[in-house]
């Protein structure tokens, strides 16, 4: 009897695995499986696959081309060309930008304003003088990240190409939660925790190699077209289940134009929890730790905070109707609240936010989605991208001048008088 179970068992599990084979020839041979540009990385959890190829049509309609570190963009020297202004942009899918071809990407706009520049110098009044003659743009984006992850980056990617200028885009839609142990639902990825005072890499993705190794599998198991279709449905699923549970677990009511699944709108108003509280305090220390770490490579330092959709809608009354309903009285909080900290401690802010606003505004146009989505939600569209790579290559051309300025000289505070 047992035999006659087994052989059964056998029958079944063989026919399961014909039938899976012939999925996934058939997904393969008719592309029915959506392209996979992410896999599993020890340091950040995830990042886009070396040399990655395909098209992205579920947001906008793009080639995505991967350079061999796996971010979008050629493959630059790792020694830096004489007369090369060189740009490091960390930052999540807006800055990736996968939702337009690269040449449309912010990075790369910034790069042809600074570009349309050169010849330029910077320095002399007794300080050395450089003379740029060529501008990289370096577009070390990847979606999903947060801080934590873009200062991984930086120490893993970055340096080894000697960048003059790293800017941190700081998405103010959800790069808060992303730091956060407690409010993010993703784990697979390091976090920065304090511990006895002290603020370290922690949370589960650093303390379990069990856990560090489901994450591994969770990517692992995209090699299979066929569980990469399904994975694609259980991943958006995931992402509208998790999108609603952060930004509003109880609504029943019809949500005003502005509020998106899977930002928080609790962010354009100060912290009202003890784990919203923490969140931006780890958030803040970490662009210091990454401004003190830019310092110290003797590079400038240059934090940008992106707008989310509300924050730029041409229309007042949805941004009044979304203020009531979010119970903000000021849409720019997340952007003064990064200003400030720069105040603090010496590193220099540009806010997108409001210039965008006033751009949409006069023109009347939408700055986020495409045909394929809702106008004014989701990511930033060509237009959107060619206002803020504008705006950056500015800020970028002052922040290089302002450091070639002489510094005044302290204050005497000797009390002795002339």
């Amino acid at each position: 009897m047992l035999k006659s179970l087994l052989q059964k068992l056998g029958l079944i599990l063989g026919g399961i695995l014909i039938a899976f084979v012939i999925a996934e020839i058939a997904v393969r041979v008719f592309n029915l499986a959506p392209a996979e540009f992410y896999t599993y990385d020890p340091y950040v959890g995830w990042k886009m696959k070396p040399h990655a190829y395909g098209w992205q049509t579920h947001e906008g309609n793009a080639l995505i081309e991967a350079n061999r570190d796996g971010f979008r963009g050629p493959d630059y020297a790792v020694q830096k060309p004489p007369g090369t202004l060189r740009i490091a942009v960390l930052g999540d899918s807006f800055t990736e930008a996968q939702h337009v071809a690269f040449e449309d990407t912010f990075c790369q706009v910034a790069q042809r304003d600074l570009a349309s520049q050169t010849p330029f110098a910077v320095g002399g009044d007794g300080r050395p003088q450089r003379l740029f003659t060529n501008v990289e743009v370096m577009n070390f984006g990847c979606d999903g990240y947060g801080t934590t992850q873009e200062l991984e980056i930086l120490r893993h990617w970055v340096w080894k190409y000697s960048p003059d200028v790293v800017v941190l885009a700081f998405f103010n839609g959800n790069d808060v939660r992303n730091n956060s142990v407690v409010l993010e639902s993703d784990k697979c990825r390091p976090f920065f925790v304090h511990r006895d005072g002290r603020l370290v890499l922690g949370g589960p993705f650093e303390d379990s190699w069990s856990f560090r190794t489901h994450c591994m599998m969770r990517f692992e198991t995209r090699h299979s077209q066929v569980l990469n279709l399904l994975g694609s449905g259980h991943q958006l699923t995931h992402l509208l289940h998790g999108g609603l549970a952060t930004s509003h677990p109880a609504a029943a009511k019809p949500l005003p134009h502005g509020v998106e699944l899977g930002l928080n709108d609790v962010i354009f108003a100060p912290p009202a929890t003890d784990a919203w509280r923490e969140a931006w305090s780890v958030s803040e220390e970490q662009i210091d730790l990454m401004n003190r770490e830019v310092t110290a490579h003797r590079a400038l330092f240059l934090v940008a905070t992106l707008a989310t959709g509300i924050q730029d809608d041409p229309k007042p009354v949805f941004r009044e109707k979304y203020m009531k309903f979010v119970h903000s009285d000021n849409l720019f909080y997340p952007d003064d609240r990064i200003r400030e900290l720069g105040e603090q401690h010496g590193f220099a802010v540009l806010n997108l936010p409001k210039p965008m606003q006033e751009y949409a505004e006069a023109h009347q146009v939408y700055l986020h989605g495409f045909a394929n989505t809702s106008p004014g939600l989701g990511h930033w569209n060509v237009e959107g991208h060619q206002v803020a790579g504008t705006l950056l290559g500015e800020r970028i051309r002052q922040l290089l001048d302002d450091s070639a300025r002489p510094q005044p000289a302290p204050p005497d505070q000797s009390g002795e008088s002339g």
